[in-house]
């Protein structure tokens, strides 16, 4: 009986996407009413009304699907990478002591000081955006996985000695799989930070996306427009760290844990 119980109160429980979406409109339902009883000027913070009513939303949607692009793409490159670069590291200690503290001295970098280096290399466009998302999710990417391969229990690595078995067959058979759950905290950590680089390197470097379109709105005064660039940019990072969690979910659910 005491095991059925957490899983009765679990079935019983409402949908998650149900509860964030309540949760989404009490935040603008507060937002709203404190905007009118405290008369805060709409040059200062627009309320939610005004905001659907006035922003330029054509131009929202334009930009928020360049940068939602730039954010996959960024994105991928960059797990990819950091994947690929956590398994060599891990199967040689001369690429660990080369990559290893390239990867930190390049995370350590501010983006704005790599900003005209990447400008140089990629120009001012999607491949800059790309760039810059990359280099800001491989590197949690490359932790996570590195402690995820190196997670292995003895047991199995002893075993895998007596079968005599490659090193290949060692990764493929036991390492990477140890290392998947790893990996898709990583992933879930990689999904709002990809945005926030893509949208930096909007603003430092250049593009058409929401980056770009939040400073020339606040510039221009319009903020009913800043303010739904912003709101479309938290709901990009939302879905794609939703898509994320749903493919742990599906691919990895014998290592969720709920």
């Amino acid at each position: 009986m005491s095991g059925t119980a957490p899983l009765r109160r679990r079935a019983g429980a409402p949908p998650a996407w149900l509860a964030t979406s309540v949760v989404v409109v009490i935040v603008f339902a507060i937002w709203q009413a404190a905007t009118a009883l405290l008369g805060v000027s709409a040059n200062v913070l627009p309320d939610p009304l005004r905001i659907a009513t006035t922003a330029d939303w054509a131009l929202v949607l334009g930009a928020a699907t360049t940068t939602a692009l730039s954010t996959v793409a960024g994105f991928v490159v960059g797990n990819a990478v950091g994947f690929a670069l956590a398994i060599l590291v891990c199967a040689s200690r001369t690429v660990s002591d080369i990559v290893y503290p390239i990867a930190v001295v390049i995370r350590a970098i501010p983006i704005v000081a790599l900003a005209p280096f990447i400008t140089l290399a990629f120009g001012r466009g999607p491949g800059a955006t790309i760039v810059v998302a990359a280099l800001i999710v491989f590197f949690p990417t490359l932790v996570n996985v590195i402690l995820g391969l190196r997670s292995v229990p003895t047991e199995s690595l002893e075993l895998l000695r007596v079968m005599n078995a490659s090193t290949v067959f060692g990764y493929v058979a036991v390492r990477i799989p140890y290392a998947l759950p790893a990996f898709a905290s990583a992933l879930k950590i990689s999904a709002p930070n990809a945005v926030l680089g893509v949208m930096t390197a909007e603003w430092i470097i250049g593009g058409t996306g929401l980056g770009r379109l939040v400073v020339q709105s606040w510039l221009g005064l319009d903020l009913a427009t800043m303010w739904a660039a912003v709101l479309v940019s938290a709901l990009v990072a939302s879905l794609l760290f939703s898509l994320v969690n749903l493919a742990e979910r599906l691919l990895l659910g014998w290592a969720v844990r709920t």
